[in-house]
Order: C-alpha cells, then structure tokens, then sequence
C-alpha cells in the first residue's frame, strides 16, 4: 500500500510547495516596504516643495 519511494516523493512535493509559498510571500513583502518606502519619500518631497 505505501512503499517509502511514494512517501518520499509526497513529502518532497510538499516540501517544495511549502518552500514555494514562502519565497512568495517573502517577495510581497520586499515589494510592499519597497513601496512604502517610495510613497514615504514621495510624500517628504512634496511637502518640501509645499513648504518653499
């Protein structure tokens, strides 16, 4: 019924999904603080130009 061969290979088919969502998430949320970051800067410049 289970032969370790199918067992190895279902545990490395979840393994690679579960290392899949991670980097996935891990690039949103470089992407996000990324953006964040911009829209901080961006609104620090035009408060500047307002204020001269």
């Amino acid at each position: 019924m289970f032969s370790p061969m199918k067992l190895l290979v279902l545990v490395a088919i979840i393994a690679v999904i579960w290392f899949g969502f991670k980097a996935i998430g891990k690039r949103n949320k470089i992407r996000e603080e990324k953006a964040e970051a911009l829209a901080r800067e961006e609104s620090n410049t035009s408060s500047r130009d307002q204020d001269s």
